[in-house]
């Protein structure tokens, strides 16, 4: 006789009406009730969202339309000549204020041991005409990459990035979320800010308002003390600074971050 047990269904499980974040288990357990499952995620990829608290002034926006004048063609779009706008004394407000947040991503987010200062290279204005798209692409010898939205309506204006993984294994799903989605899409009007890693794949479809969409793109690069000499990964980039500031970590101190407590 074969010892062989047959393969019983898996139970679904049932929500409470009672408690909405709890679970009736099945019949045959000695559990009635499981409570829901924590999903905490794991090395997840940062994106900043901010916005200019004012209009453009006149001679910002004459800055941008001479500039429409004198433009390159682009993959589905054009982009200005001046590939250094953000170098132009008008636009030393705004360029204040994407330092600001860059300056903010570097402090709360990658939180350096060493001095390291993060600053604009090079930036340019992107003309994104009805029908017309900005295709898919990432910002190579780039650290930290931005949009500033010049003229965009937030009705229908998307910005879509791409997850940067190949799948191994792929499951259609039935409904999508920030963990199984192989992209995802923000909707940004004028004056919105978004920063992101550089080497994030992202994308403009075709753009379906009666009004160009106008934007300004930058990228960013370090400046300061980069790894540590115990590990062999010490680099200084910039000037030359007084080395004294280095701060060595101690060897064999951990590299792994902090995680959940459990109260």
């Amino acid at each position: 006789m074969s010892t062989k047990k047959s393969k019983q269904p898996i139970p679904d499980l049932i929500i409470s009406s009672d408690k909405p974040d709890d679970y009736i288990a099945p019949k045959h357990s000695t559990i009635t009730v499981y409570p829901e499952p924590v999903t905490n995620q794991m090395f997840p990829t940062p994106l900043i969202f901010a916005k200019l608290p004012r209009k453009y002034t006149d001679d910002e926006v004459a800055f941008v339309q001479r500039c429409s004048t004198n433009v390159t063609v682009n993959v589905g779009n054009t982009t200005s000549k001046d590939r250094y706008v953000l170098n132009e004394p008008v636009m030393a407000n705004i360029r204040d204020f994407l330092q600001f947040h860059i300056n903010y991503y570097m402090q709360h987010i990658v939180a350096p041991y060493n001095p390291v200062d993060v600053y604009i290279t090079q930036s340019w204005l992107n003309f994104t005409k009805p029908k017309e798209y900005h295709h898919k692409h990432e910002h190579p010898n780039s650290f930290i990459s931005g949009v500033l939205y010049i003229n965009a309506d937030p009705d229908k204006d998307k910005i879509h990035f791409y997850k940067n993984k190949y799948q191994q294994i792929q499951i259609p799903t039935s409904s999508f979320n920030q963990f199984n989605s192989e992209s995802w899409w923000f909707g940004v009007g004028t004056c919105d800010l978004v920063l992101f890693p550089s080497y994030l794949s992202h994308m403009v479809e075709q753009t379906e308002s009666s009004e160009p969409r106008i934007s300004l793109s930058f990228n960013t690069f370090l400046k300061g003390f980069v790894g540590d000499e115990p590990t062999l990964t010490s680099l200084h980039l910039g000037e030359p600074v007084d080395t004294s500031k280095h701060r060595i970590i101690a060897t064999g101190k951990t590299k792994e971050g902090r995680g959940r407590v459990k109260k």
